[in-house]
């Protein structure tokens, strides 16, 4: 809604510049959150100073612009009005998607292809509402501008709106991923840790944000097709026999099948679908070969078994690091893509071993299925009551 008011208050000839738009950003922008002390000082003191500095830049052009735009020509009121709305916009998004990524340590380049497609618009298209608020102020008196209160906050519900579905979304992801955990603890964390390193692995690839968000919301949800597999293939403490593995190599079938109902989840299904496909073609379900893999897939393959050989299973001990990474490059070409292994070594003397290691997920505080088929086959069953009558 700042937007809107600022933008307005550049446009106001009746107005000092730029002296009125700088004290609105620093003043008037004040919001309720801010009152509560809800933000943090140096949060308040850097939001005010962003639209101020903001304010200022457009304020700057429309001074600059002035002498060569009259007031009888539209065409130069317009690109006065699309550069100045530019600049304003331009400058605010980016020291706060700078300040974002700062606090929450997301590169830059995430942040913005994630935030700039889903509210520059809505942004930019307050530009020409503060122009015309300009207007209406100068012509009719500046409380003809209360009626513009009326579209403002319902494109700030709008966004909220937006802001809501987007965290429900990644919560449910999340819940599904975690859903395969009440079952076997000791796959506790895998599917957030698979995530992690293909999303790291992909970045350094090169791939877009919007396809490195793919993969790693694949990631979440790239065993959600085990909860179709029977428990005790599933919870089988050693080797599975023939008929058992035929079993499970369908999870990926199951998992494609779960989410291709879903519109907002079904650009996964082709990278869960093939996550076990081998680089020589031995791999399943459909024993595709090479580039015919989705490079998601590919990039999930290395990261699912990296973590898997760094991690304790029911039926085997982790083999280590560099077991895991010798493990990598001695099937690279045969399971694995060979630059897909080489890129994740790059990643991993980049960032280091235990860049993956931690997990915020929270501690597991029920006793899994497999911990409840354990604890039965230790405890003599219980005498079931005998009846009278």
């Amino acid at each position: 809604m700042n937007t809107a008011v600022l933008i307005g208050t550049v446009f106001d000839s009746q107005l000092p510049h730029p002296f009125s738009v700088v004290w609105v950003g620093l003043i008037g922008t004040t919001s309720i959150r801010e009152l509560r002390l809800q933000v943090p000082w140096y949060g308040v003191v850097y939001n005010h100073v962003t639209f101020a500095l903001a304010g200022f830049a457009a304020s700057s052009v429309i001074a600059i612009t002035a002498a060569t735009v009259r007031e009888d020509d539209p065409l130069g009121i317009v690109a006065q009005i699309a550069l100045a709305g530019t600049t304003f916009t331009l400058l605010n998004a980016s020291l706060a998607i700078a300040a974002a990524s700062i606090r929450t340590g997301v590169p830059l380049r995430r942040v913005w292809a994630l935030s700039v497609p889903n509210v520059g618009l809505g942004v930019l298209a307050q530009v020409p509402l503060g122009w015309l608020m300009a207007v209406i102020a100068i012509k009719v008196g500046i409380w003809a501008t209360i009626l513009f209160a009326v579209p403002l906050f319902l494109a700030r519900y709008t966004f909220n709106r937006y802001v809501e579905v987007r965290e429900l979304f990644l919560g449910s992801v999340s819940a599904l991923s975690q859903a395969i955990d009440a079952k076997d603890g000791y796959t506790r964390g895998h599917a957030d840790r698979v995530s992690r390193i293909a999303g790291a692995i992909a970045r350094e690839v090169g791939l877009s944000e919007s396809e490195i968000e793919n993969i790693e919301l694949a990631g979440m949800l790239h065993d959600i097709g085990k909860i179709g597999v029977e428990d005790r293939i599933l919870l089988k403490p050693a080797r599975l026999d023939l008929e058992e593995v035929d079993a499970m190599q369908r999870h990926p079938i199951y998992g494609a099948s779960i989410l291709e109902p879903s519109r907002q989840l079904r650009p996964l299904v082709p990278i869960v679908l093939h996550h076990h496909e081998h680089y020589d073609g031995s791999g399943y379900p459909e024993g595709l070969i090479g580039d015919e893999i989705p490079i998601g897939s590919r990039i999930l393959l290395v990261a699912d078994a990296y973590e898997a050989m760094t991690s304790d299973r029911i039926y085997r001990k982790a083999i280590g690091h560099e077991g895991a990474l010798q493990q990598l490059n001695k099937y690279k070409g045969i399971q694995f893509d060979p630059k897909l292994v080489r890129t994740f070594e790059r990643v991993l003397e980049k960032r280091g071993v235990a860049a993956f290691e931690a997990s915020d997920l929270p501690p597991i505080t029920y006793e899994t299925l497999a911990e409840v088929r354990r604890r039965l086959t230790r405890e003599p069953k219980a005498r079931e009551p005998s009846h009278a009558g």
